[in-house]
């Protein structure tokens, strides 16, 4: 549905002038927001009761209206030359907004993919799953550029707890993406020395970072809304340095091999790897509804009258 159907013009009939009116493009357009967040809380409720697959095809539909809000509705709009201003309209209502969060919710879909791997019964591809770690990393990271280059203004209405978040989650998932990938390394019984200098990485990228320029991740504090994550926190912690130091022993009494300072570049993940894609959303094509009648129809007639009255009294005659 082309946007310029959506502006109504209204008819003045002692003036005979046409006024525009955007209120029903307004309306339609949060009207389809509307249904992306809808989509995504959908998707949330399928994760807490343990549906993984369904939340991530949830939210790859959620990406898929944001993509077409940020490149095919709210352009159209904007190229009819609306008077409305930015600071005017709802943050999910701009180009920005929509395009960053079509890159957040392939990012969450990209979790419960990884999710789906981990559930199942049996050793995982441990390097698959370092890379699909990465890519949400990647992912977030340009959610939070895009954020800041096409929706500054909109940025400052956001709370800012919300970005913490944001910024929690990169950082986890690099940690992860080296875990991972040290796990992969352990499980090709090879390159022990490799595996041991990963995850000891792996462990200071979990870390909480000393100040904003720093690796590792955010600060909780106690009132902070990342709180309901601490106990996962220091069990993952745990659970790291747990098996580094099995490792360690395993190295310093079986294997005898040499640890590096740090990660060859040959062992690095340098590309993650994003396997989600916005599913395609568009709206039907229909009639426009017209919102004004013409000088003929605005004419008074007596025999369009005659037969208006004689339809209707058919059909009341009739029920």
């Amino acid at each position: 549905m082309s946007a310029y159907f959506l502006i109504g013009h209204l008819v003045s009939k002692r003036a005979k002038k046409f006024i525009k009116s955007e209120a029903l493009m307004f309306e339609m357009i949060m009207v389809i927001v509307c249904q992306a967040l809808g989509t995504a809380g959908a998707a949330s409720d399928a994760c807490i009761a343990g549906d993984f697959p369904g939340a991530g095809r949830e939210l790859k539909k959620a990406a898929g209206i944001m993509k077409f809000l940020a490149e095919d509705q709210l352009p159209k709009w904007i190229s009819r030359g609306t008077n409305v201003e930015d600071k005017e309209l709802p943050v999910e209502a701009s180009v920005g907004i929509c395009d960053s969060f079509k890159t957040l919710f392939l990012a969450v879909g990209q979790q419960m993919a990884i999710a789906t791997v981990l559930v199942k019964p049996g050793i995982p591809n441990y390097t698959l799953v370092a890379k699909l770690c990465l890519g949400v990393a990647e992912n977030l990271e340009t959610f939070v550029n895009t954020i800041r280059s096409k929706a500054a203004l909109q940025k400052e209405k956001i709370d800012p707890n919300f970005f913490t978040l944001i910024t929690f989650q990169i950082g986890l998932h690099n940690a992860l993406c080296l875990y991972f990938g040290a796990r992969g390394i352990w499980e090709g019984k090879d390159k022990y020395g490799i595996a041991i200098v990963m995850l000891s990485e792996a462990i200071a990228a979990m870390a909480t970072r000393r100040n904003v320029t720093s690796k590792g991740l955010p600060e909780i504090s106690s009132k902070s809304p990342l709180k309901a994550l601490s106990d996962d926190l220091t069990d993952m912690r745990a659970h790291m340095a747990l098996v580094l130091r099995e490792w360690e022993k395993d190295n310093s009494m079986v294997y005898f091999e040499a640890v590096p300072r740090s990660i060859p570049e040959e062992y690095k993940i340098k590309k993650g790897l994003m396997m989600m894609k916005p599913d395609e959303f568009s709206l039907e094509d229909v009639e426009p509804l017209a919102l004004s009648l013409s000088e003929e129809a605005m004419t008074p007639n007596e025999d369009s009258d005659r037969a208006l009255a004689e339809e209707l009294q058919k059909r009341w005659n009739t029920e």
